[in-house]
This record gives C-alpha cells, sequence and structure tokens, in this order.
C-alpha cells in the first residue's frame, strides 16, 4: 500500500490547494476524531499523516470536489447550475464538519476533559510565584552548607546563588507566559489552545 508521510501543516496546504478548503487547527482535530482510521507518526516535536490515505478518507466522508475537478466542470458547463451545486456541497461539507467538531467539544465536556485557558494561565502563575519561594527558602540553607564545606564567605555565596536562581527563573518564566499568551491568543480566535505546536515557541 502506497503511503506518503508529512506534516499535517503540509497536508492542509494540500488539501486546501486540492478544494478541501481546511486549516491546520481544524485538520488537527479531524485527526483526532478518526484516530482509528487515520493514525499519527511522531517526528520529534510533531506528528506526521500518510496523506495518500488521508485524502482518501477525506473523499469518502467529506463531500467536497477537488479543484481542478470543479474547474473542469465549470468550463465545460458554465451557468449558475454548477456553481450553485458547488455552493450547496461546500456547505453542506461545512456544516457536516461543524456538527462533528461540536459534538466532539460536548462530548470532551462531559468527560472533564477542557480546562479553560485562563485557569491554566493562573495555575501557570501561581507555580512559578511558589517555585520563586522554594528557590529562597533552598538558597538560605545552601549558602550556609557551601559556607561550611569549602571555606566560601556566606554572604558572597548568598548573593551567587540568588543572581543564578533569578536568572534561571526570569527565562523560566519568560517561556512559561509566553506559552500561555499564545494558547489565549489562539482561544480569541476561536481556534483550539491545544492545537498549538510546542516547536512554535522555542526555549530561550
Amino acid at each position: 500500500m502506497d503511503e506518503e508521510w508529512i506534516s499535517i501543516t503540509e497536508a492542509a496546504a494540500r488539501l486546501t490547494a486540492d478544494g478541501d478548503q481546511v486549516d491546520r487547527s481544524t485538520l488537527s482535530r479531524y485527526l483526532k476524531q478518526h484516530s482509528e482510521a487515520l493514525s499519527l507518526k511522531p517526528d520529534g516535536k510533531s506528528n506526521l499523516v500518510d496523506y495518500i490515505a488521508l485524502l482518501a478518507h477525506r473523499r469518502e466522508n467529506i463531500r467536497i470536489r477537488p479543484a481542478s475537478q470543479s474547474s473542469r466542470s465549470a468550463a465545460a458547463k458554465p451557468g449558475p447550475t454548477s456553481r450553485q451545486t458547488g455552493t450547496q456541497s461546500d456547505g453542506t461539507a461545512r456544516k457536516v464538519q461543524a456538527e462533528a467538531e461540536m459534538r466532539e467539544m460536548d462530548l470532551a465536556e462531559r468527560r472533564k476533559e477542557l480546562t479553560p485557558v485562563a485557569e491554566v494561565d493562573q495555575a501557570g502563575r501561581d507555580a512559578i510565584a511558589m517555585m520563586m519561594s522554594a528557590f529562597e527558602r533552598a538558597i538560605e540553607t545552601e549558602a550556609a552548607s557551601l559556607s561550611l564545606r569549602y571555606g566560601w564567605e556566606e554572604r558572597v555565596v548568598r548573593i551567587a546563588l540568588k543572581g543564578f536562581s533569578r536568572e534561571g527563573l526570569s527565562v523560566f518564566n519568560q517561556n512559561v507566559l509566553k506559552k500561555l499568551d499564545a494558547m489565549r491568543r489562539r482561544e480569541d480566535a476561536g481556534e483550539d489552545p491545544r492545537d498549538l505546536d510546542a516547536a512554535e515557541l522555542p526555549l530561550q
């Protein structure tokens, strides 16, 4: 059986070019919904999908004619009838897909699998505050221990450890806040924040 493993982003672009209008976020949810029929292959921090299997599955379940076929039909039979047929087909496909996504979200909500981004945001900020407090307490004990072990001046050791702690926590804090802000922007745009690719936010 032929296979062609490509990224979800590339698959969405190819489908769209072929007349199946779908963005990466919607395609990602589609793959989750049909995970039994469409398996994914891990590739680093991302996943690959078999485009040939995906194309066949979409053609069986989403009634949208390829762009090339639509162009030929329009050229052969110009007029309002052919345009109306394409519009109705597209509208029906979008309606079916939207209804499937709503059912998926309703099921996830009943299973308590959905977490508001605001709660994740606050939990992240609370975790950062707790971590900073824990580091402050640990520095006092560690500074005294290093001073006794190596004969270093405790005040100097404490200053060095606090500087190291602040720098590390600052980098951690910035990356966490970037991740939360990106999730919030996706939610405000009507996209699924769970589809955020970790590769989009590399660590500093």
